[in-house]
């Protein structure tokens, strides 16, 4: 297909056409001008409430280490309704916080915000730092898409330190996913070179119905070639922040990936900042190993697989032992009545179910055993099934695996 033009057929393409409506998505157009300074030059991601989009910043002189920046124009439907989000402000709160804890370097801080109407409604924009690409794509670079030790243990402290920063702050992301972590650049030069290879499809304003076009990503435009010996130097910043929550009042409490779900979360129990750790554990298993800790897929009668809650809890108890009581007491009743055994158990499943060991090859492919043990005695430190027992930042930090201390 001709890169330089859009397909009629735009159903499938990332956002879709559907997406813009009143009340839904912005239009944009390769060329448009934002808040009189941000030139649009490609499309660089989208999310189920946004779009993402390269722009070059006409206040900042050439070279400058922001003239290229990321704009992020959310949906009309996210601001100035009955259930706005809170990523304006948190984004804010955490940019003008202390900035003094390491953490404040760990995240992809708010450069600037405006409003801006179109014809679907008030949309807010959101600029931020240029990234090259998230952890969801990034193990890609290397053998069997295993990230290094010496590089996943670089990007775990990062991340650790960020959590610490934004709970401190009196915020909990909710959301740590790879695609929500981001890999920063190392060599801005290179969005010339993006820029000459990588030419967007092109639009026409004309057309009754506005055609997404498909993301660019800057993924292999951020680093030099001298980077690639280097990449036990690269660094990650926690974004996203897009469902955020304060620690005083709740975006809402269905928070997560599903596969990723604390415990607390899955049983409707109360949570705050320690469900964040749970979260980033299971993401740590699945970036530096390539491999998912938890699916909840269970087979039904017609024989297909879907996703099941007490599949997904069993799941969790045979890795992490059984649901204390004082967090089932906290859980929604009926859920705890139909799922659980006095134990702490889930009805119908054994503690143990037929499959592999946490720290077994299977999960952590390619590590020595005693690599394996000290990665998983590690996980579960982190993932404690009652939330009040999961260690703060110092305790993490001290772990063998990590062993913080020891490495500054």
């Amino acid at each position: 297909m001709d890169s330089s033009k859009i397909s009629n057929d735009d159903s499938d393409i990332e956002e879709g056409s559907n997406a813009y409506h009143i009340g839904g998505f912005h239009p944009v157009y390769v060329g448009d001008i934002f808040n009189s300074r941000y030139r649009v030059l490609n499309k660089i991601g989208y999310g189920a409430y946004s779009t993402v989009w390269l722009v070059q910043d006409a206040q900042r002189e050439k070279g400058h280490e922001y003239e290229y920046v990321a704009l992020k124009v959310l949906s009309a439907e996210c601001y100035f309704t009955d259930h706005p989000i809170f990523e304006r402000e948190i984004l804010r709160h955490l940019r003008d916080g202390n900035t003094s804890p390491l953490g404040h370097s760990y995240i992809c801080h708010l450069l600037d915000d405006f409003e801006h109407q179109g014809p679907n409604g008030r949309h807010v924009c959101l600029v931020f730092p240029l990234m090259g690409e998230t952890l969801r794509s990034f193990g890609a670079w290397f053998k069997d898409s295993l990230v290094p030790y010496t590089v996943m243990r670089r990007f775990a402290i990062q991340i650790i330190l960020a959590l610490d920063y934004a709970h401190d702050q009196g915020v909990i992301h909710t959301d740590i996913q790879p695609s929500n972590i981001f890999v920063k650049f190392r060599d801005f030069t290179k969005v010339g070179r993006y820029l000459e290879h990588r030419k967007p499809p092109e639009q026409d304003r004309e057309e009754p119905r506005y055609k997404p076009i498909p993301s660019q990503s800057l993924r292999n435009y951020y680093f030099s070639k001298e980077d690639r010996t280097k990449v036990d130097e690269f660094d990650v910043v926690l974004g996203d922040w897009g469902v955020a929550s304060w620690k005083t009042k709740h975006l809402t409490e269905n928070i997560q990936p599903v596969a990723l779900r604390a415990p607390e979360v899955l049983i409707k129990a109360s949570w705050d900042t320690q469900t964040d750790w749970w979260n980033l554990g299971a993401v740590l298993l699945e970036v530096y190993r390539a491999v998912r800790m938890f699916n909840g897929q269970a087979v039904g009668p017609d024989e297909k697989a879907r996703y099941e809650l007490r599949e997904h809890l069993a799941e969790i108890v045979d890795f992490f032992g059984p649901f204390p009581r004082s967090l089932l007491d906290k859980g929604d009743p009926q859920i705890v009545q139909d799922t659980f055994c006095e134990d702490g158990t889930v009805r119908g499943y054994p503690s143990q179910l037929d499959r592999p060991r946490l720290s077994s090859e299977e999960f952590m492919l390619g590590l020595k055993e005693v690599d394996r043990e000290e990665f998983a005695s590690f996980l579960r430190l982190m993932m404690r099934i009652n939330p009040n027992e999961r260690p703060d930042v110092v305790a993490l930090l001290k772990h063998p695996w990590l062993d913080a201390w020891a490495g500054a």
